[in-house]
């Protein structure tokens, strides 16, 4: 079944596996953050990856390696992290791409344009310290 705001599976990787850290307040492994979460431990590593490339979490190899925060978590929002995993988000206001629509009025009168502004407003104001296990 399709969702009408679609959040990819690495976004949603990020924003659980970000979430451990910030519960667990220290720092934890790949092979630990997706056994938690019960997902693929090579997706887990390729989204860690990337945060980590885009200043979000650091990594240390060997034993007792793993990601830790880069910076605290109320300096880091879900858009910040939504960001470095897809780009910015598409906020068209209609679901066709075409260069002029046939109809006067909006089929939808604009909710799926406010719909996504909502959704934008929401990860800009949600932080990573306001995550609670």
């Amino acid at each position: 079944m399709a969702e009408i705001i679609q959040v990819s599976e690495a976004v949603s990787l990020a924003f659980h596996g970000l979430g451990l850290l910030v519960s667990k307040g220290g720092r934890l492994s790949v092979r630990e953050m997706a056994e938690q979460i019960g997902v693929s431990e090579a997706h887990m590593a390729k989204v860690f990856q990337r945060l980590s490339k885009g200043g979000l979490v650091y990594s240390s190899r060997g034993p007792g390696g793993g990601f830790v925060l880069a910076k605290d978590p109320q300096d880091i929002t879900l858009y910040d992290v939504f960001i470095l995993v897809e780009g910015e988000p598409s906020l068209k206001p209609c679901l066709l791409e075409c260069a002029q629509c046939p109809f006067k009025q909006c089929l939808f009168d604009g909710l799926l344009g406010r719909m996504k502004l909502e959704f934008v407003e929401y990860l800009r104001k949600k932080r990573l310290s306001d995550i609670r296990p």
